[in-house]
């Protein structure tokens, strides 16, 4: 009866140990995030005014861009050109193709090493987004405050993880199923937002 009581008792202590492994790897995966974050911001810092303009997810007329994109259910981050990649320890930080990812032996592109995904969200509240706007004589007049704002203030929305390891492809997207009617499932990934600034 002894035994029977502690194999029970061993039992359920085993049953404990995957949920504390999951818990301990998410912290450990969001601390990976906040520095990834960092180095998201000097690497902005460094990139050229106008190239970071371009990368910044706005308001539409009747929704954001973000949002919108992420309620398709073909959303393919790989094929998002405003969206930046990090691996775990932010050592290499870039969109899908550029030239950092790819892997001299085989020229080619992996998607192993990216484990961050990165939007940029424009606050615009502080970098109001270029727009036409009607003066009191009712001519309608473009404005561009990008031309002359001293920074660019956004909110980086990291998800992760965005590819994970597959021995066949070499790596996948989280949620991908290619047959289903949804054929990218981003509502499983984790998510940090982080505020930043880029000046001129």
């Amino acid at each position: 009866m002894a035994v029977g009581i502690f194999a029970v008792g061993m039992v359920a202590v085993i049953g404990l140990f995957a949920p504390v492994a999951r818990s301990v790897g998410g912290a450990s995966d969001a601390e990976a995030a906040a520095r990834v974050a960092e180095s998201l911001r000097i690497k902005l810092q460094g990139m050229p005014w106008d190239q970071v303009i371009t990368l910044l997810k706005n308001t539409t007329a009747t929704s954001h861009e973000l949002s919108v994109a992420d309620a398709r259910i073909d959303y393919d981050i790989s094929k998002d050109v405003q969206l930046l990649f990090a691996n775990r320890d932010g050592t290499k930080i870039g969109r899908y193709g550029d030239p950092i990812w790819l892997n001299p032996g085989t020229r080619r592109h992996p998607d192993a090493d990216k484990f961050f995904e990165i939007a940029l969200i424009r606050n615009e509240a502080i970098s109001p987004k270029p727009g036409t706007t009607t003066t009191a004589e009712g001519a309608a007049v473009t404005i561009n405050p990008d031309a002359t704002a001293a920074l660019l203030a956004y909110t980086a929305r990291l998800r992760w993880p965005a590819f994970i390891p597959d021995g066949a492809a070499g790596a996948i997207q989280v949620g991908s199923n290619p047959n289903a009617t949804v054929r990218f499932d981003h509502s499983k990934k984790q998510v940090l937002h982080v505020s930043g600034a880029v000046t001129r």
